[in-house]
C-alpha cells in the first residue's frame, strides 16, 4: 500500500511517551561547552525537576487510538511535539510534500474544491497558519484552506521517504508531521508533533544530548538510556491517551531533528534495540550532566505516588559508584543571591504549586534535613525569622531558586493557584501587582540540587556540586569512563545497577 493511501485510509497510529529537570565557564571553549550542556541537563533535567508538569492530556480530536505503531523490524515509532503553540509555521522539502487532514497514520482526505481527491501535494517554501476555523496552505502553487476541525498532515512520498527530510522553521526532520490546533491556548494556536522512528530520533537527541567530539561509548551508553527513557514514557503516554510521546525541549530529552554525525549515527546503530528493564517494566532511565561525585534518588527527587511509581524502580536510587566527572565545568561552583530576590523565588515557587513556603516572610537559614546514603541532601529546611521554618526536596529547592514568571508547576501540586504576579493575598503581595525578578543567568543558577547554603547578610551564598538531578547516568562521566577505554555495557551496569539490558527489537 502506498504512503499516501496508508495516509488517508490506512489502520495503525502513533504512540506516546512524555515526561519530565535541568542543565560558568571560563573561555570560548567552557562557553560552548555549558551551552550543550544546559540542553543536556535539560532532558533528563527537566524531566527531573518538574516531571513534565505541564504535559496535561492534550487531546485533539483526531489522536491516534491507544497503540504505538511500529515499523518495520518492530522499531517503536515515536510521536515528538516539536513546536507548541505556534501561531504560524514554515515548512520545506526537496521533493513535494503529501497533503492530508487527520493523522499521518490514519488520515482523511478533505474535500476540495480546487483539486481532485487524491494526492495532493504542496511544494517550495510552505507557510501554514490557523485562523476563523480553517488552515490556510500557502507553497509555490498558491493558496489553499482546510478545515481546522482535523489536524495538518504533510508527508514525502514513499519513493522519497528514506533521503528526505521536513524542514521545521529551518531545521531538518526525518518524519511525517501532524499539526493540531490549540484552542485551549487561542484560536490561531496550533501544535506539531512529529512522527518518526524511534532510531531516526536517537540520533537527533544524542547529537543534542551530549557534546561533539566524545567518545563513541559514551555516545551509545546515552543512546541505551534515552532510548530506554523514551519508550518508558511513550508507553506511559499511551495508557494516558495523550496526543504525543515526548517534548523535543528539556522537558524530556532535547532534540532538534535529524543528527549529521556520522559517530553518533553509529553510536545508535551499535545498541539498536537494546533497552534497560526493572523487571517487567522499562526503566525510566534518567540521566543528568554532571553528577559531581554523589547521585541522588529518583524517590527523593520526583514524585512516587499514583501514575508515578516509576520513580521507586531499584536502579535509579542514589548508589555508592565511582565517578570520572572532575572535568565538567560544573563539577564544583558557587552563586550569590540577593536575599530578598531568593525570597521571592521561593514564595513564588510555593504559589505556582500551592505549598506552605508561599507564607514565607523573611530567610534566616537554609539547612539539610535529610541526605543519601553517599552524603547529597535529599531535603532542605528553609527557617524565617522566629523559628518558623518550611521544608522542600534538594530538587524542589533547586527549581524554587531558580523559579520565574514563566515556570511551570510541578505535577504533585495542587489545582493551579493565581501567580503573585496576577492576584494574591497569601504572600501578602497586593492584588495586581507584578514582582520583577531577574532573570536566571550561568552566574546566577543554581545548578544541581547536591548545595549547602550560607546567608552573608543581605547575600545568599551556594556552595555545589555538579549540573543536574544527579539520577542515572552522567553524562561527564561517561565521557570520563569512556576516555579510559570503558564499553557502554559496564557504563550502564555502574550508572543503573541491577538493571536488565535487553535487545527489544
Amino acid at each position: 500500500m502506498s504512503k499516501l493511501s496508508r495516509m488517508f485510509v490506512g489502520q495503525g497510529s502513533m504512540l506516546a511517551a512524555g515526561f519530565a529537570g535541568l542543565v560558568g565557564a571560563v573561555g570560548l571553549l567552557v562557553a560552548v561547552t555549558m551551552t550543550s550542556c544546559e540542553l543536556a541537563e535539560s532532558s533528563a533535567r527537566a524531566r527531573r525537576t518538574s516531571e513534565r508538569a505541564d504535559k496535561k492530556p492534550v487531546v485533539v480530536k483526531d489522536a491516534p487510538p491507544s497503540r504505538g505503531s511500529v515499523r518495520a523490524g518492530g522499531e517503536p515509532e515515536m510521536r515528538v511535539r516539536i513546536l507548541t503553540g505556534v501561531d504560524t509555521v514554515r515548512l520545506g522539502s526537496s521533493v513535494p510534500l503529501l497533503v492530508g487532514q487527520g493523522d499521518p497514520r490514519g488520515a482523511t482526505l478533505p474535500t476540495l474544491k480546487d483539486q481532485p481527491a487524491t494526492e495532493p501535494r504542496a511544494t517550495g517554501a510552505i507557510t501554514v497558519t490557523l485562523k476563523g476555523g480553517q488552515w490556510t496552505v500557502v507553497d509555490a502553487s498558491g493558496v489553499r484552506n482546510f478545515p481546522s476541525a482535523n489536524a495538518m498532515v504533510f508527508m514525502p512520498p514513499d519513493s522519497a521517504a528514506d533521503s528526505t527530510t521536513i524542514t521545521v522553521n529551518g531545521n531538518p526532520y526525518p518524519g511525517a508531521l501532524r499539526l493540531s490546533a490549540r484552542s485551549d491556548l487561542r484560536d490561531t494556536a496550533f501544535d506539531v508533533v512529529e512522527f518518526v522512528g524511534i532510531e531516526e530520533y536517537l540520533g537527533g537527541v544524542v547529537a543534542k544530548e551530549m557534546l561533539a567530539g566524545w567518545p563513541a561509548a559514551a555516545y551509545q551508553a546515552q543512546a541505551v538510556a534515552a532510548r530506554s527513557y523514551a519508550l518508558q514514557e511513550r508507553d506511559r503516554s499511551i495508557r494516558l491517551k495523550q496526543a504525543f510521546d515526548v517534548e523535543s525541549s528539556d522537558r524530556d530529552q532535547v532534540y532538534s531533528g535529524a543528527s549529521a554525525s556520522p559517530v553518533v549515527i553509529q553510536a545508535v546503530r551499535a545498541t539498536r534495540g537494546i533497552v534497560l528493564m526493572d523487571g517487567p517494566d522499562l526503566l525510566r532511565a534518567y540521566f543528568s550532566s554532571t553528577c559531581g561525585g554523589r547521585t541522588a534518588s529518583a524517590k527523593d527527587t520526583w514524585p512516587t505516588g499514583p501514575g508515578y511509581e516509576f520513580n521507586l524502580a531499584g536502579p535509579i536510587q542514589t548508589s555508592a559508584r565511582a565517578w570520572a566527572c572532575e572535568d565538567s565545568p560544573l563539577y564544583r561552583w558557587t552563586v550569590e543571591r540577593p536575599k530578598g530576590e531568593l525570597v521571592q523565588r521561593l514564595k513564588l515557587f510555593g504559589e505556582k504549586n500551592q505549598l506552605a513556603i508561599r507564607r514565607l516572610r523573611d530567610l534566616t537559614a537554609i539547612e539539610p534535613m535529610a541526605q543519601t546514603e553517599g552524603g547529597r541532601p535529599s531535603r532542605f529546611k528553609i527557617i524565617e525569622p522566629g523559628g518558623a521554618w518550611y521544608q522542600l526536596s534538594a530538587e524542589e529547592l533547586r527549581v524554587a531558586s531558580n523559579t520565574s514568571a514563566n515556570s511551570a508547576a510541578l505535577p504533585t501540586a495542587a489545582p493551579a493557584a493565581p501567580t503573585l504576579a496576577s492576584a494574591t493575598s497569601t504572600t501578602g503581595v497586593p492584588r495586581g501587582s507584578t514582582i520583577q525578578l531577574p532573570d536566571i543567568t550561568r552566574a546566577t543558577r543554581v545548578n544541581s540540587s547536591d548545595f549547602a547554603v550560607e546567608e552573608r547578610g543581605d547575600k545568599v551564598i551556594y556552595t555545589g556540586r555538579g549540573f543536574g538531578h544527579g539520577v542515572g547516568l552522567c553524562q561527564y562521566c561517561a565521557r570520563g569512563f569512556a576516555a579510559r577505554g570503558e564499553d557502554w555495557r559496564t557504563m550502564i551496569e555502574r550508572f543503573y545497577p541491577g538493571a536488565r539490558i535487553v535487545k527489544q527489537y
